[in-house]
Parts: structure tokens; C-alpha cells; sequence
């Protein structure tokens, strides 16, 4: 195997690794269980300051 073969295969795994990183992060932030926190922090720049 040549330092060629090598680096592609690396990068091969690297950008299936990010996508599938990347679709976990977008899952794990649109449940919906997260969705009220979601709503609370969106209103925190409208908010009075105290």
C-alpha cells in the first residue's frame, strides 16, 4: 500500500465520518424534546433587560 493509497483512503473516511457527524448533530438538535428550550433561547434578545 503506497502513502497515495493511504491518503485517499483516509480521506474517504474522513468526509463519511463528518457527514455522518454532521447528520447526528442535526437529528440530535431537531427532536423534539429540544424544541422548548430551542423557543426559550430564541426569546432571550427580546427579553427586558433586568
Amino acid at each position: 500500500m503506497t502513502i497515495e493509497q493511504i491518503h485517499s483512503l483516509l480521506l474517504t473516511a474522513w468526509i463519511v465520518w463528518f457527514f455522518v457527524l454532521f447528520t447526528g448533530i442535526v437529528v440530535w438538535a431537531m427532536r423534539p424534546a429540544r424544541r422548548e428550550k430551542f423557543e426559550r433561547a430564541r426569546l432571550i434578545p427580546l427579553r427586558e433587560a433586568e
